[in-house]
């Protein structure tokens, strides 16, 4: 059984039901699936998860200068991630995510990995476009 994981950071919550909402979603089609906010991860293995899913709530400015939070940051430039694992990035946001994604991705510690599935939501809701992009993710080869 493929597994994923779910590390995110939240400020109001609002990122924490989208984590959730994703989990619940990825459970439901058969993915073994776990979790975390940032303040839980405790170093665990990342190499048994086949796709790793990575959030923070949008930092930083209306439209421009918005970045991940600090301890966001420092978790995921430690992370040791396996050179097999899809990565998925998602955000919550209040006017727009500006250059939020961009900024997510430089934080990656290995050179040359990127996010091809990027969700965001203003509420905190798993859209039904999202779950299409889930779908077209997961159904890509790695």
């Amino acid at each position: 059984m493929e597994k994923a994981i779910i590390i995110y950071q939240s400020k109001k919550g609002t990122t924490r039901q989208l984590g959730d909402e994703i989990g619940k979603y990825l459970r439901s089609i058969g993915l073994k699936t776990s979790i975390l906010p940032v303040d839980d991860y405790e170093g665990q293995d990342l190499s048994s998860f086949s796709y790793i899913f990575l959030g923070c709530w949008t930092k930083g400015l209306m439209v421009i200068a918005q970045h991940p939070d600090r301890e966001w940051k420092d978790l995921v430039t430690s992370l040791d991630i396996p050179e097999n694992a899809k990565l998925a990035f998602f955000t919550t946001y209040k006017i727009a995510t500006g250059s939020m994604f961009s900024r997510m991705q430089k934080c990656i510690p290995v050179n040359g990995r990127s996010s091809s599935l990027k969700i965001k939501s203003r509420d905190g809701r798993l859209s039904d476009r999202n779950i299409s992009m889930i779908d077209q993710y997961l159904s890509q080869e790695a």
